[in-house]
Order: C-alpha cells, then sequence, then structure tokens
C-alpha cells in the first residue's frame, strides 16, 4: 500500500474474481486501496492447497494482493462477530461463519465490503459493494 487510507474490504469471492481476470471488477478497483482480512487469506490457502497448479495460484494471489493490507482479528472483534451472529440467527438469516468474521472486521473499522456474496446485506450498518 502507498500509505492511503483504505477504501473498503475485499471479500474472497472478490479476490477470486480478480484472480481470474474479471475486468468488470478489475476496472472498478483500479487505483483504490483496499485490504483483505485474515479470513480471507485462510479461504485463499484452501484453495491453493486444493488446485491442480498451486504455485501458480499462489503466485496469482500474490501478484493480485501485492501491496493490499491484511487486517487481523483485534481484542473487539470477537465482540463484533458475536453480536452480528446472534442478530443474524434471531432473525433466521444465518450466513456462512466465515462470512460474518469478514463482517465483524469491516463493521469494527467502518469499511465497506466488496463481494458478490448478497447475503452482507443481512448485517445491519454494514455497507456493501456488490460486484
Amino acid at each position: 500500500m502507498n500509505g492511503q487510507q483504505i477504501e473498503f474490504i475485499a471479500d474472497t469471492s472478490a479476490v477470486i474474481r480478480l484472480c481470474r481476470g474479471d475486468e468488470k471488477i478489475a476496472g472498478e478497483i483500479h487505483g483504490k486501496n483496499f485490504a483483505v482480512t485474515f479470513v480471507t487469506m485462510a479461504e485463499l490457502v484452501v484453495g491453493v492447497l486444493k488446485s491442480n497448479k498451486p504455485e501458480a495460484a499462489w503466485a496469482r494471489i500474490k501478484e493480485v494482493l501485492r501491496g493490499q493490507k491484511i487486517i487481523p482479528v483485534s481484542p473487539a472483534t470477537p465482540n463484533i462477530y458475536a453480536r452480528i451472529y446472534v442478530d443474524l440467527e434471531k432473525n433466521g438469516t444465518l450466513i456462512p461463519v466465515n462470512d460474518i468474521w469478514i463482517a465483524a472486521l469491516a463493521s469494527e473499522r467502518q469499511l465497506p465490503i466488496l463481494a458478490r456474496d448478497k447475503h452482507f446485506s443481512r448485517i445491519k450498518n454494514l455497507t456493501v459493494i456488490t460486484c
């Protein structure tokens, strides 16, 4: 990163589209500073381990994410995660656990999420940029 403010968090679905050369999403994020979460990195590594060409897959991920920040968990993140989880559960609208973690990290930092998954819109006070 070049020291500028992070504009959004890219969900795993967005990073995968970037890695696959999706021109639409590449155009949307060109020149913008974004971050990914530790969860997205873990999901991407799972994909690398399952790949027929893991070295090439890892090289592409590193190329796409070069210079972008990886957001870790803070002491406050588990509380935010728990509140989101309980709210979704009460409403009968649970989403995948990994996505709740990503949403918690975005909420904590007051950043929008760039994602293909529409279920992020179920989370109160979270801005979703659909790609």
